[in-house]
């Protein structure tokens, strides 16, 4: 309502109290609407004024439209604080807007709180991005752009794979190049991120690369045991990304993007000579970067890292991983288990069951499900292949499937004197009779293609050259065996159903 002219406002007072009029008759007489004339009289009973009324022109209007109240405008609350305490494991809205109001009580409620919450992200364009909790999670990748170094001893220019992994609380990175993306390279990565945080994540989130998981699948995918070996020793969760779902980690497909602009490519014109060269180049290059100021929110990584994540981070190990190589295999029937050309012995009731093997670089494990059948130190002696223990071993070195020194001579003795010779020195070149089981077995296959005779003639050379090896035995009976071909070949045979060459001669035909 607009503020009403001072005489015709005394004159409404007037009229109701000394003229009882209602107020039709009041506005027609006053020329002003009925509500005008409502609003007089209801301003004037609250401000407590009776007929006559002896205050002047200036008190009577201050009585009637007394000063308005300054209303208190409550504190806003620091939505910049607010999402980064949201980063933290357990904070709730709830529960930042009741130690807001503990510190104001007379501040906006809950609703109008989560409403600038939600103003807030939108302004500063965090929508689509999850709400990532400090320590929660790391998502690692390959970059697909790569580096290159020049090979000093060849000269040969090789490519080098740039690992990236980002804790996506704080957006913190970590960088490393190698020459490969195989399976040690990717687990070493991981290691030195680690390393790098000073701590270990809660989750781990992979893409759906081979040297992770083996297979894919959207409910239960198989990791791989080496990863997955990794992954228990520092008490991390790996969870792969769904294939084809990039915003199951679109904070490392974002810092690859950034990665290959801010690092990769500022170091695209200098020449490298190594690894070693790259991974110092890119060190310099992440710390300009981490240090680079937030375009949306105040502060940088190393900040938002310092305040958020390390806090939340699960503590290292007190030892620091080593790389493990799983295989799976099948006990022979020798009783040993053959890895990477070397074998290791368990106990002879095992022979024919499959099994796993855990390689590292020192020891070497065996396994049947969770069952630990073996340990060895890792042996790399090439000309002593077998490591036998001698409790494995079954009476007389008899293998559970009724091979023995004495089957494999008598075979031989059936071939020839040449024959069994060259297999006793194959029994009494190792050890334990049992580590030659296999290079017997494999020359009493070779008698399957060869006639006795060749296979004599081959024996007594190798026992000449003293080669008494299932390697280089079997070279001597091909090249024994093609000569005999050779020979066989040129000879002419002579028989009445065969033509000679006057069968061809004239061109005549026969009657």
């Amino acid at each position: 309502m607009r503020r009403l002219d001072v005489l015709k406002a005394r004159e409404i007072i007037r009229l109701k109290h000394e003229v009882n009029l209602s107020l039709r008759e009041i506005a027609q007489a006053c020329g002003c609407g009925k509500s005008t004339v409502g609003e007089i009289l209801l301003r004037a009973e609250k401000a407590g004024l009776q007929w006559p009324i002896e205050l002047g022109d200036k008190q009577l209007m201050s009585a009637l439209y007394p000063p308005t109240e300054i209303k208190v405008t409550p504190p806003e609350p620091n939505m910049e604080y607010v999402f980064g305490e949201m980063k933290k494991k357990g904070v709730t809205l709830m529960l930042l807007w009741e130690e807001y109001k503990e510190k104001h009580p007379e501040g906006i409620m809950y609703t109008q709180f989560c409403e600038r919450y939600r103003s807030f992200k939108k302004a500063n364009k965090l929508t689509l991005h999850k709400e990532h909790k400090a320590g929660e999670e790391m998502e690692v990748d390959w970059a697909g752009q790569t580096m290159s170094y020049v090979e000093t001893s060849t000269g040969e220019t090789k490519k080098a794979y740039v690992f990236v992994a980002v804790l996506p609380a704080s957006s913190y990175p970590f960088v490393y190049a190698y020459e490969d993306m195989k399976r040690a390279s990717w687990i070493d990565a991981h290691v030195r991120a680690f390393e790098y945080y000073g701590g270990v994540p809660r989750v781990t989130i992979p893409d759906n690369t081979k040297t992770a998981v083996i297979k894919s699948d959207r409910i239960d995918p198989i990791i791989s045991k080496s990863y997955f070996d990794m992954a228990a020793h520092y008490g991390t969760t790996i969870l792969p990304a769904r294939a084809g779902k990039p915003k199951d980690k679109a904070a490392d497909e974002n810092m690859v993007g950034n990665i290959s602009r801010r690092v990769i490519a500022a170091l695209r014109n200098r020449q490298f000579f190594s690894i070693y060269e790259i991974n110092q180049a890119i060190k310099e290059e992440l710390v300009k970067f981490v240090n680079r100021p937030f375009q949306k929110i105040p502060g940088n990584r190393i900040e938002a890292f310092e305040k958020t994540d390390k806090p939340a981070l699960r503590p290292l190990p007190e030892r620091k991983y080593e790389y493990a190589d799983w295989k799976e295999a099948k006990v022979q029937f020798n009783y040993h288990v053959e890895y990477d050309g070397f074998f290791y012995s368990v106990h002879y009731s095992y022979s024919g069951k499959p099994c796993s093997v855990r390689a590292t670089a020192k020891t070497i494990e065996i396994y049947i499900g969770s069952e630990r059948i073996g340990a060895f130190t890792r042996n790399y002696n090439a000309y002593r292949r077998y490591t036998t223990l001698p409790e494995h071993m079954p009476d007389e070195h008899k293998a559970v499937t009724g091979w023995s020194s004495k089957r494999f001579l008598s075979w031989a003795e059936k071939i020839g004197p040449n024959t069994k010779e060259l297999i006793n020195q194959i029994l009494e070149s190792r050890e334990h009779p049992v580590q030659t089981y296999r290079a017997c077995m494999g020359i009493m296959r070779l008698a399957n293609d060869y006639s006795n005779e060749i296979f004599e003639s081959a024996s007594s050379e190798a026992i000449d050259k003293k080669t008494c090896s299932y390697k280089y035995f079997s070279i001597i009976l091909r090249q024994k065996a093609g000569k005999t071909a050779g020979y066989t070949s040129e000879r002419i045979i002579t028989h009445e159903n065969v033509r000679g060459q006057n069968a061809f001669t004239g061109g005549g035909i026969r009657a």
